[in-house]
């Protein structure tokens, strides 16, 4: 996503300086996570997929950017106003991502004279959804830029609603409970360290069905009929699970 640099955003900064002050990052010193580093250079490098990129950058702290934009000159073209504002980049097809950054050696490289703003990573996808962007960069002048859009950028944000999501794979799955006989447990995967956001554990009496389906069969049943469902790929960009647990 290179080309036009568009600023946009009024955001209040107090202070001088590039200060990293901040209640949710004590003792922040602005230098980039190694592992965050090598979790992007390995997406660049084709061998991290983009889902997993952003699964481990929601927790991530990085650095979106303030600079200050010229409101107003006095009679000499000194700043008499101005204002800090967070910088996005919009393209020739007119798509805008914010830019965010791991740490501040790539902010400089961008721009020294930009103020970073520790975020985590989560909330940067989160306020460029709500802006109307269309992704996050991340580190767009180097070392390794990567662009999370789409699906990417969903997952980013990370705004699973399990309550709802519940609600809907129990009603898709109600074929296979009904009888009593198959029994479903919808929860949150996202501590666990897998590739999904949420797991549904299935469960059967005796380990089957009495018509003769077992638990793989089961799951299998269970993850066609929820990869039909458009509305759960949109509810769960992150992905879902299915796993096979011993009926209680």
């Amino acid at each position: 996503m290179a080309s036009v640099v568009a600023v946009s955003h009024p955001f209040d900064v107090n202070g001088a300086g590039r200060s990293l002050a901040s209640p949710a990052f004590p003792g922040d010193d602005g230098r980039a996570d190694l592992d965050v580093r090598l979790t992007l250079a390995g997406a660049g490098a084709g061998t991290i997929p983009v889902t997993s990129v952003a699964r481990a950058l929601r927790d991530a702290r990085l650095l979106a950017t303030v600079v200050a934009v010229l409101d107003a000159e006095d009679e000499t073209g000194a700043d008499k106003d101005s204002h800090m504002a967070v910088v996005s980049m919009v393209n020739t097809a007119g798509e805008k991502g914010l830019l965010a950054f791991t740490g501040v050696d790539s902010l400089a490289l961008w721009n020294p004279q930009a103020r970073p703003v520790p975020t985590y990573g989560r909330d940067a996808a989160r306020a460029a959804l709500d802006d109307g962007a269309t992704a996050v960069v991340v580190d767009v002048a180097g070392p390794t830029t990567f662009v999370l859009t789409g699906s990417a950028l969903e997952v980013l944000a990370d705004l699973l609603d399990l309550k709802h999501v519940d609600a809907v794979i129990s009603a898709a799955l109600a074929p296979l409970t009904a009888d009593g006989w198959c029994d479903i447990r919808v929860r949150d995967a996202r501590a666990d360290g897998v590739d999904v956001d949420v797991l549904v554990d299935i469960s059967a009496a005796g380990g089957g069905h009495p018509d003769g389906r077992r638990h793989d069969d089961l799951m299998r049943q269970a993850a066609r009929i929820l990869a039909e469902r458009a509305d759960l790929k949109q509810l769960v960009p992150g992905g879902i699970g299915i796993a096979a647990i011993s009926a209680q």
